[in-house]
């Protein structure tokens, strides 16, 4: 039974293209391979509980439950309205609330190709 778990392990490994989604693969095939938590957490620079929610997350939903809806993380602090004045206010300033999409205006590309052609392999 193990070795077939193991082995559907390592085919959702080599078809993800999501490297939390091995790292949570790896987690589950590691402890089904007899290794604790903790050894696991430090193979993969994770908590001991950590590991522990992908293996409990494994035990009730299969591979399925490794998988990700959305991207863990600390929820918003800001309000709605709260990210609306901080946008306003911003915009006031001429500083933007947006994720930076900006080129450099006024770069010299004889600069940039001579940096390249010295920098780069």
């Amino acid at each position: 039974m193990k070795s077939e778990e193991i082995e559907r392990l390592n085919t959702a490994m080599k078809e993800t293209s999501d490297k939390r989604l091995y790292e949570r693969y790896l987690a589950v095939r590691l402890r089904l391979e007899g290794h604790s938590f903790a050894e696991i957490g430090d193979l993969l620079g994770r908590v001991r509980q950590t590991i522990s929610l992908y293996w409990q997350n494994y035990q009730k939903h299969g591979l399925a439950g490794l998988e990700m809806d959305h991207s863990p993380g600390q929820p918003t602090k800001l309000t709605e309205e709260q990210r609306s004045q901080l946008a306003t206010m911003l915009e006031r300033m001429n500083f933007s609330f947006t994720k930076a999409t900006y080129t450099l205006a006024q770069a010299d590309e004889d600069a940039q190709e001579l940096f390249r052609k010295h920098n780069i392999c």
